[in-house]
């Protein structure tokens, strides 16, 4: 097994390594080992978390307690969406969709 130190789990993450510091103390899942100079090292099985929880942030557009509650959600099993966020989440994509078409044809003026 590898174990990585906080400057290269972070480049394999793709963030600086102060953002890996913040999401271990806002996500109880996060737990790396440390040595005993107090050095984190990251496993690969950190490293998923942590690419998890960018997608979550970065590309889903999860808050941080939206993804903590989806992760909690995942871990217990818990699957249930409510239809109200389900309706937000649709409708956001079209704000966003309507959004782009505008950014598109302001440009072409």
């Amino acid at each position: 097994m590898a174990f990585y130190r906080i400057k290269e789990a972070a480049e394999k993450i793709g963030v600086p390594a102060h953002v890996l510091r913040f999401w271990e103390s806002q996500f109880p899942q996060l737990k790396p080992n440390k040595t005993g100079r107090g050095q984190r090292l990251f496993d690969d099985e950190d490293v998923k978390n942590f690419l998890k929880i960018k997608h979550l942030l970065y590309v889903d557009g999860y808050s941080i307690p939206g993804a903590k509650k989806f992760l909690k959600e995942e871990h217990t099993g818990d699957k249930a969406v409510s239809t109200t966020e389900v309706g937000h989440k649709l409708l956001l994509k079209d704000m966003r969709n309507e959004l782009k078409s505008l950014i598109q044809f302001t440009r072409e003026l």
